[in-house]
């Protein structure tokens, strides 16, 4: 839809409303003419509000899928750059990665699962899968808040964070999006157990 529709409505609302605002005072007492007219001129009104809110309603949904879509495809072109969010077998020091899996609802909820995760000291890749059309990410921090990895917003996919050389100790993982953390978008990944690389 043309956003300039908005515009119109808008404008006719405005000067409607002048106008009869203007008659209102010209006329005086014999302004409405009848019952009819005042029904009619009532409905006329609440056509063109009720017109104006159904548009925006509609404008504010197609501004979101093409969001949605803009971020997607930005995600997709960002995938190569970083192994299309596949998970390396080996990193570049040699020694082995632990895998681990995260996931949050279909239907775009703000929440991890599962929310807490253990690992061993050394390297670690966390797979996040959001299968919804919302976007989220997820950050790897540090009980003080310093990020060791992250991946940007996305949907309907799958990215991997790579974290190198892990010591014993409690961290964070947390989804980006402003707000979502906030709304419980968060877990705790444990390390724990093993030598510190």
């Amino acid at each position: 839809m043309d956003g300039n529709f908005f515009f119109v409505l808008g404008i006719v609302l405005v000067v409607a409303a002048v106008a009869l605002a203007f008659l209102g005072i010209r006329a005086g007492d014999r302004f409405p003419g009848s019952r009819v007219v005042l029904v009619g001129v009532t409905a006329i009104f609440a056509a063109v509000v009720v017109a104006t809110m159904a548009f925006a309603v509609v404008k504010s949904q197609d501004e979101q899928k093409e969001r949605n879509e803009k971020l997607a495809k930005e995600q997709e072109q960002a995938q190569p750059e970083n192994g299309g969010g596949a998970q390396p077998a080996q990193p570049t020091g040699g020694a082995a990665t632990e895998s681990l899996d995260v996931t949050s609802p279909a239907d775009g909820g703000l929440s991890y699962e599962p929310n807490g995760l253990t690992a061993k000291p050394g390297n670690v890749t966390i797979t996040y899968d959001n299968p919804s059309q919302v976007p989220h990410s997820i950050a790897v921090a540090t009980a003080n808040g310093n990020v060791l990895g992250e991946v940007q917003p996305f949907t309907n996919g799958k990215q991997s964070v790579d974290l190198s050389n892990l010591a014993p100790g409690k961290y964070v993982f947390y989804c980006t999006v402003p707000g979502h953390r906030e709304a419980g978008m968060e877990g705790n990944l444990t390390v724990t157990g093993g030598p510190t690389p």
